[in-house]
C-alpha cells in the first residue's frame, strides 16, 4: 500500500465513509459517498479526465499543448530511430547521430535529456557534451531496461535557484513544497528529492505562494486540471518557470518529511468535493 492510499484510508475512516480496498496490494480503493463509488487506483484520482492524465502524462504533448501561455524550458521530441510499429510513420531522423546533429544545431550545452514518460528523475541526464548526450539517448532508447522510451526530449537547461512541487485541486492552490537537497548527498539522479538526505519543506511565506500562483494560473485558465502536481521552479535571475506536471503526484517524500497532517488536510478537502 503506498504512502497516497495509506493516508486516503485515514481520512475516509476520519470522515465516517464506507471504503473498500481492492487488490492484493491494497492499492484500490472503492469510496462511496452519498451513494456513489468512486475509485482511487494507487495515485490515480477519479477526478481527472483520460485525455488530462495522458496530456500531463506525455512530457511532450504537454509542451506542445501549454508552451504558449506559461513560462517552460524549451522542449524537442525525438524519436527512436530503431522503433518498429506503428509510430514509425513519424520518424523523421532515421539515425542516432542524426538526432545528435539535430540536437546540437537547437540546443547549447549544457542541457537535459530524458525519456518522455518517465517519473521520479529516471533516465534524466545532463549533457555537457556530444558524449553525454549520446550516453543519454542510448540509454533511454534501451529496449533492455525497465525505463525504456521510444520518445527523448531534449530540454533547455535551467540555473535553478529553488525547485517546488505545488499541489492544485480544481485551480485552486493547496499546498508547495520546496524540494530541499541542502546538505544532501548526490546519489545519480538529478531530481532533488532523490538525493541522500534530502527533504521537503512546506513553503509557509504567503508572499511566495502568491507569486507561485500568480505564475500557475494561466495554466488553468486554457484548460482546467482538476488534481496535479506542478514542478515549478524559480531560477537564479529571479523568473518563473514549468518544468512539468503530474495528473498522479506521489506524496512520498512531503509525508516522510513530517507533512502528513497536511495531505489529509488535501484528502479532506478533495472527498469533499466529488
Amino acid at each position: 500500500m503506498n504512502s497516497n492510499i495509506q493516508v486516503l484510508n485515514k481520512v475516509c475512516q476520519k470522515l465516517n465513509l464506507d471504503y473498500q480496498l481492492q487488490h492484493s496490494s491494497k492499492n484500490i480503493v472503492e469510496v462511496t459517498i452519498a451513494g456513489k463509488k468512486h475509485l482511487f487506483t494507487s495515485f490515480d484520482t477519479p477526478l481527472n479526465s483520460q485525455s488530462v492524465n495522458k496530456l500531463c502524462r506525455d512530457k511532450d504533448y504537454f509542451y506542445q499543448y501549454f508552451q504558449d501561455i506559461i513560462n517552460m524550458p524549451k522542449t524537442q521530441a525525438y524519436l527512436n530511430p530503431h522503433h518498429e510499429g506503428a509510430y514509425t510513420r513519424y520518424l523523421e531522423l532515421n539515425t542516432i547521430t542524426h538526432i545528435m546533429q539535430s540536437i546540437e544545431q537547437n540546443f547549447q550545452f549544457p542541457m537535459i535529456i530524458k525519456q518522455n514518460r518517465g517519473t521520479s528523475g529516471k533516465n534524466v541526464f545532463k549533457a555537457e557534451n556530444l558524449q553525454q548526450l549520446e550516453i543519454g539517448l542510448l540509454s533511454i532508447f534501451n529496449k533492455n531496461d525497465m525505463s525504456f522510451d521510444y520518445v527523448a526530449l531534449a530540454q533547455e537547461m535551467i540555473d535553478i535557484e529553488i525547485e517546488y512541487r505545488v499541489i492544485y485541486l480544481h485551480g485552486q492552490l493547496q499546498f508547495a513544497y520546496e524540494k530541499s537537497n541542502e546538505s544532501a548527498q548526490f546519489t545519480g539522479n538529478l531530481s532533488p528529492l532523490h538525493w541522500e538526505g534530502a527533504k521537503a519543506v512546506l513553503q509557509t511565506e504567503q508572499t511566495i505562494l502568491d507569486a507561485i500562483d500568480e505564475f500557475c494560473q494561466s495554466l488553468f485558465q486554457k484548460m482546467m486540471i482538476p488534481f496535479c502536481g506542478l514542478d515549478v521552479v524559480l531560477d537564479k535571475q529571479g523568473q518563473w518557470w514549468l518544468l512539468e506536471a503530474n495528473s498522479a503526484p506521489a506524496f512520498h517524500h512531503f509525508i516522510k518529511s513530517g507533512y502528513e497532517n497536511e495531505v489529509m488536510t488535501f484528502y479532506e478537502k478533495l472527498l469533499t468535493s466529488l
